[in-house]
């Protein structure tokens, strides 16, 4: 499907902007993290490698990713000349990540992964250029991490400790299958292998998801995100009113993401309840 959306793109001069934060938090495989090679690069990260393995990042999916001469460090930007219509021939995809996920929160800093011809278009923009760079305090801070092998470390730290949450807190779920469903079913507690969330239907709940969260901050201290939220088209969100996302990343300990499963059950089960004692009480004689 990448593929595809790839080629209608091109066919129709149209750019993808990729979302890929949460590419290298990823778990598949034992050595899925960046410092299990001493020679990667930013390039080499998105590449894909043998064995099941994280999927490559979209932009390698753009013909001319590989095709074209890569950029060196030698800071000969050439300025595209746009009246030969180099920005048609320039790439189609655009990898956007950000150290925000795989660092801490407050580090506002991302990079992005194209065509060289984009990232020499996007390297001569005034805004780049007129300034001195982007953030430089916390750019020249990125580079020491990554110099010094401290940023693999962490992502290292990053992926064992969400892995061994997201397994905690699916198995929590799963101990309540008549009231919640994981995306993929029973087997869901195998399939985690990356990032911050897990995707969960509710059953047999009467309240909307957003009711019941009002409900659950309220009464059972737990909190979670309506599925409605995640829905792109502010029009159809009411079709994932049943559903939930609950992140294990924010949450340090396994035992407190098991605390918010049960919380979460009760809220449920109370909202179920309150549902059939009055829908009793209007059919009593």
């Amino acid at each position: 499907r990448r593929k595809a959306l790839v080629e209608i793109a091109e066919r129709y001069k149209l750019k993808i902007l990729a979302d890929e934060v949460y590419h290298l938090l990823d778990w598949s495989t034992p050595s899925s993290s960046p410092s299990s090679s001493s020679s990667a690069t930013s390039q080499q990260l998105c590449l894909p490698s043998k064995g099941k393995r994280r999927p490559s990042r979209m932009a390698t999916l753009d013909a001319r990713y590989g095709a074209e001469e890569a950029l060196g460090d030698d800071g000969d930007y050439a300025v595209p000349d746009e009246r030969k219509g180099v920005s048609e021939r320039a790439g189609t995809v655009l990898s956007i990540s950000a150290f925000t996920k795989i660092f801490c929160p407050g580090m506002r800093l991302g990079w992005i992964e194209a065509a060289p011809s984009v990232i020499r278009t996007l390297s001569n923009h005034p805004y780049v250029l007129s300034g001195g760079g982007l953030a430089p305090l916390q750019s020249q801070l990125a580079t020491e991490l990554l110099l010094s092998k401290e940023q693999d470390a962490h992502l290292d730290g990053l992926i064992s400790d969400y892995e061994s949450r997201s397994r905690a807190l699916t198995a929590a779920l799963l101990q309540y299958q008549d009231l919640f469903e994981l995306a993929g079913g029973a087997r869901a507690a195998k399939k985690v292998e990356g990032g911050y969330f897990v995707w969960v239907k509710l059953l047999q709940c009467s309240l909307p998801a957003t009711e019941l969260r009002e409900m659950a901050r309220r009464e059972f201290k737990v909190d979670f995100l309506p599925g409605e939220r995640c829905h792109p088209d502010p029009l159809r969100r009411q079709e994932l009113d049943r559903y939930i996302r609950l992140c294990f990343a924010n949450i340090e300990t396994e035992e407190l993401l098991v605390e918010g499963v049960h919380r979460l059950a009760r809220a449920v089960r109370a909202a179920r309840n309150a549902a059939m004692w009055t829908f009793n009480a209007k059919h009593s004689y």
